[in-house]
This record gives C-alpha cells, sequence and structure tokens, in this order.
C-alpha cells in the first residue's frame, strides 16, 4: 500500500508542475520585450524643448540705516533688529543700563587708639586692722621704673616721687544685700604737686591720647594725632578727626568733599575693619537681563 501512495504522490507533483511550468509561457509570451522601444508622447501634447532663458548680474543699492518713526533714537541696519534694553524702573530704552561705578574707598583707618597710664597704680593691699586703716599696707606699682612699691597711709617714697596722703575702704551694700568693696588711696604726686586718687580695680590714665591712623591703600602713610578736633591731610584727600571715643575706643573722622565727590563722615574702630565696603552689585541687574531675554522672546514668537 504504501508503494502504491508514493506513486499517486509522485504523479500529482508531476502534473502540478507542469502546469506551472505551462502558465509561465503563457504570461511570457503576452510581455513586451524589454529591449524594444516605447513611445511616451501623449497623442493630444507633441514634446517641444523650451529655450533656457540666461541670467544677468546685476548690483543692488541698499538703502541707509533706517530707524523707528515713533522712536528715532532707535537706529538700526537692514536685516538686523533693534537693540532695546530695560531700564532700572522697567521701561524700554535704547541705551544699556550699567550700575554706577563703585564709590572711592574711604582711604583712612583707626590702627591704634592708646592713652599713657599714669607712672603710678593701684595694686592691691593688705589689712593688718580693720578698725584702723592707716596700718593698711598698700601695694602700688611704678609704672616707669616696672617694679612694685609697698607703702603705708603717710609714708613718702622719695625714689618714687609720691606720698600716701589717705587711705579709705568703703563697703556699699546695694539692694540685693550684696557688698561692694571700694578701696582708695589719696596720692601726693611730688613731681607735679598734684593730689592723684587711685582706686583699686581700675587702672588710671594719663589725660592724654595717641591715635594712630593709617591708610589700607597706602601702606606707607602713618598719622599721629592728639587731640580733636583737628585737621590733618591723607594719601588723596583731607580729614578732619572730629571725636575721640575711649569708651568705645573708637574716632569720628570726615573725609571732605571735592568737585566729584561729597564730604563723608565714619566712625572708625579698632580691629572692626575700618576698610570701605565693597559696593554690592545692584538685585536688579540680573533680573534686567532675564526680563531683556524675555522681552526679545517675546517678539520674535
Amino acid at each position: 500500500m504504501n508503494k502504491i501512495y508514493d506513486k499517486l504522490l509522485l504523479v500529482v507533483a508531476v502534473l502540478l508542475l507542469a502546469g506551472g511550468v505551462f502558465l509561465y509561457l503563457q504570461k511570457s509570451a503576452q510581455a513586451p520585450s524589454m529591449g524594444a522601444p516605447v513611445d511616451v508622447t501623449p497623442a493630444d501634447n507633441p514634446y517641444a524643448p523650451e529655450t533656457v532663458p540666461t541670467s544677468e548680474s546685476t548690483e543692488a543699492s541698499w538703502p541707509e540705516a533706517v530707524g523707528n518713526p515713533s522712536r528715532p533714537e532707535w537706529v538700526y541696519d537692514v536685516f538686523t533688529p533693534p537693540k532695546i534694553y530695560i531700564d532700572e524702573e522697567g521701561n524700554f530704552t535704547q541705551e544699556g543700563w550699567k550700575p554706577e561705578p563703585p564709590k572711592a574707598p574711604f582711604g583712612v583707618y583707626l590702627a591704634e587708639i592708646t592713652r599713657k597710664p599714669y607712672r603710678i597704680q593701684f595694686e592691691g593691699y593688705i589689712e593688718e586692722d580693720r578698725d584702723d586703716a592707716s596700718k593698711t599696707l598698700l601695694l602700688l606699682f611704678n609704672e616707669e621704673t616696672q617694679q612694685q612699691v609697698r607703702a603705708r597711709p603717710g609714708d613718702k617714697k622719695p625714689g618714687a616721687e609720691f606720698e600716701v596722703l589717705d587711705f579709705d575702704i568703703r563697703r556699699i551694700r546695694d539692694d540685693d544685700n550684696n557688698i561692694d568693696v571700694v578701696a582708695r588711696a589719696t596720692l601726693l604726686d611730688q613731681r607735679s604737686g598734684e593730689e592723684v586718687v587711685l582706686v583699686h580695680g581700675e587702672r588710671r590714665y594719663d589725660s592724654g591720647v595717641t591715635v594712630l591712623i593709617r591708610s589700607r591703600e597706602h601702606p606707607d602713610f602713618e598719622k599721629v594725632l592728639t587731640q580733636a578736633p583737628v585737621e590733618f591731610e591723607g594719601p588723596e584727600a583731607k580729614y578732619t578727626l572730629l571725636e575721640i571715643n575711649l569708651e568705645e575706643s573708637s574716632v569720628t573722622v570726615e573725609k571732605q568733599g571735592t568737585g566729584e565727590e561729597e564730604s563723608e563722615t565714619r566712625t572708625l574702630r579698632v580691629g572692626s575693619g575700618n576698610a570701605s565696603p565693597a559696593p554690592k552689585p545692584s538685585p536688579s541687574l540680573e533680573s534686567n537681563q532675564e526680563e531683556q531675554d524675555n522681552a526679545f522672546e517675546l517678539m520674535f514668537q
């Protein structure tokens, strides 16, 4: 049986192959030959060649730069949009906004303010009898010789040129029942002939004061002043020392104005950085640039 089926399948395959070859030959006979010429000319519109025109070069005469009739100051070239800026107030302008130039530095600063201490200082005391202040031993210090001097009330010290005239201790009670002890020694300055009161715990100074003025812009400049008010010549301007504040270790200085700059007054302190502060950039500069960019984007959208 298997052999009969195989023969039948073979016969069917041969018949299919023969039919396919017959159909292929039929189609090939009907198709036009590839080498034969084809007539593409329409019957109602015969082909006619067109003449190509020759181009002639011409010279252009461009007009001069023109402006906006409503804003004649906005001049711009052909094919170039006008440059429009926004000023500080948000208005359109033909000129770009620029921040003000930085102010000139103040020019001077307070380098040092010193007071000359009195030549005798009251450092301490030793009480031998609380009821008798005359028996108290005073511990004094000679600033000139840098040595300690011990004396009792009534003693004279020719080497240090002073005499102890009096000594007293006051015990002051405040509202909170705290006791504040104030010890005072009265000396006769044999050099000046004046009576001097020294308080324990307080450093006494002479009446004089020394102010040292310098300049960061000119390191060689230095000015020593001992009183106020007084005028002095700075490295690039004239100044006036108006006031000396010993409690705050500061001075008030006026920089006199010139034809281009107005006068300026500052309080200078030791160690607080007296250099003129750097000018801060205007906060509107960056925002103005953003507004300009946004404006141009809207114009060309």
